[in-house]
């Protein structure tokens, strides 16, 4: 079951929140354990600062404790008017309770006598901190009157030798245990209520500070993402005016140097690409039409002179040879249209073998020749042997083309070169005319299909179906190689085949 929608700008949002929520808990929980060890060691110290001031005190009470173990919560009105009546005695119960001997001493001998023990177990108990005293049997000896009422021996946890001190928390107490030079323990211990208090208020607003960061996060990055996508939307929007007909409408690159600038740097090539393409392909369908007109033209003409009224055998040879002439060129043309619809649909197959370029130049050259002599041209060969694989049919009509282009644009009694080298592999075979050459602004198009150079020209004469260069240079480009031209308007063109080059 999907329950965000299913956009690039969902995934990376709710994966960034997942990512600052784990990095925010992770740093708040690590600042809430710190406090919680801190609030603790400090509460230790707490603990343990009072010992200086009992173990003495406690070292120089030496009588037994008080049957009743407990020693009650000292009462305000005996610090004015003494242990009265049904009051009990002071902070501590039972014999032993007066100044012992060594206090009297320190009396008799001026001392100062400082405070008393119940006077320090009173401060701390105002402090909520609580004192239990144990015998070196484990017995108890003394409890302030603040301590858990279900006193139990020395836990037996506690260590009997080594270690002086043992730190506890237990049924919601703090403990400090220490070991008395006596041979004793005494515990001194608080409740961790108002510790665990303080830590969960701490935790409920690190909760809500976390709450915010996460949300803050969470608006923060919907904007930066929604800024840092904003280019997919234009190129998006772009890319469906261009599907509705505007093939010239082009992606604006911002950053050219980001992703998404060299992706729409890539996708404006393609739409470029795409534009000529389909010019291409109009300007094709349409010269097609063109070509196919002027022959189904001229076969309805002579046909509707013959069928006209009754002629000589003359006239009807004339009126049929013109017809067959007309069928020839379009058959010329639909061979060359099925030729060139294989290279776009990719069937262009090459049966190649290993051959010698330079006898496949000889024969075409031979069968050229009287097509030249009509013209009184001179064709002169410099060829040299040149291995490589080939389609001999494929590689001879190539040949063909270009040495009937070579005669057919030439001037009277001009002159035609053919020279093949070959070295390291790398063959060039180049086809040099006299012609009246081409200009600067038609050169690029000269192997476009149905460009013609003169486009005054007629159906007779030098003319052709405008796509024998352009079926030249998918057989060269089929073979591994390449074809360039080289002309100067008067003095002549050059036509060059290389192969094994490496691009």
């Amino acid at each position: 079951m999907r329950f965000f929608p299913q956009t690039i700008r969902w995934r990376i949002q709710l994966w960034h929140t997942l990512l600052l929520v784990v990095i925010i808990a992770a740093l708040l929980a690590a600042f809430y354990q710190n406090q919680r060890e801190i609030s603790y060691q400090a509460l230790d110290r707490e603990l343990n600062s009072p010992i200086t001031r009992l173990l003495p005190r406690m070292e120089r009470r030496r009588e037994p404790p008080p049957r009743t173990r407990r020693v009650p919560r000292p009462d305000p009105l005996d610090d004015e008017f003494g242990p009265g009546p049904g009051r009990g005695p002071g902070p501590l119960r039972g014999p032993g309770i007066e100044d012992g001997p060594s206090e009297r001493r320190q009396e008799d001998r001026g001392e100062e006598r400082g405070p008393t023990l119940d006077e320090v177990v009173e401060d701390l108990a105002e402090d909520d901190i609580f004192v239990i005293q144990w015998d070196r049997d484990g017995e108890l000896r003394f409890a302030s009157g603040n301590a858990p009422e279900d006193l139990t021996p020395i836990p037996e946890e506690v260590p009997r030798g080594g270690e002086r001190l043992t730190k506890r928390t237990v049924d919601g107490y703090r403990e400090v245990i220490h070991a008395s030079p006596g041979g004793g323990f005494v515990l001194v211990g608080t409740s961790i209520k108002p510790f665990e208090d303080n830590l969960e208020s701490l935790a409920v607003r690190l909760v809500g500070t976390g709450v915010l960061i996460v949300g803050g996060g969470f608006l923060v990055g919907w904007l930066l993402i929604g800024r840092s996508l904003k280019p997919i939307r234009e190129i998006s929007d772009t890319a469906h005016r261009i599907s509705d007909g505007d093939l010239s409408d082009r992606i604006q690159i911002r950053e050219d140097r980001s992703e998404l600038g060299t992706l729409s740097a890539v996708l404006n090539e393609t739409f470029e690409k795409l534009e000529t393409s389909f010019e291409h392909q109009v300007r094709f369908t349409a010269d097609a039409s063109h070509e196919m007109r002027t022959p189904i033209a001229v076969i309805l003409a002579k046909s509707q002179f013959a069928l006209k009224r009754e002629r000589s055998s003359g006239k009807y040879q004339e009126a049929l040879q013109t017809c067959m002439d007309s069928a020839q060129h379009m058959r010329t043309l639909t061979d060359g249209l099925l030729e060139l619809s294989k290279v776009d649909s990719g069937e262009f197959n090459l049966r190649k073998e290993e051959g010698d370029l330079e006898d496949l130049t000889r024969e075409v050259v031979r069968m050229i020749e009287p097509l030249a002599d009509e013209k009184q041209l001179t064709i002169s060969c410099e060829l040299s042997p040149a291995r490589m694989k080939f389609d001999s049919q494929k590689m001879r009509q190539a040949l063909l083309n270009l040495l009937s282009n070579a005669v057919k644009y030439n001037r009277e009694e001009g002159e035609i070169g053919v020279k093949l080298t070959s070295v390291d592999g790398r063959v060039l075979l180049s086809i040099r005319d006299t012609g009246p050459g081409i200009s600067e602004e038609a050169l690029p198009h000269v192997f476009e299909r149905f460009y013609r150079v003169d486009k005054a020209r007629t159906r007779g004469g030098r003319s052709g179906t405008g796509l024998g260069l352009a079926i030249t240079k998918a057989i060269i480009e089929a073979h591994g190689g390449r074809i360039e031209v080289k002309s100067e308007v008067g003095v002549g063109s050059v036509f060059e085949l290389r192969f094994g080059e490496r691009n």
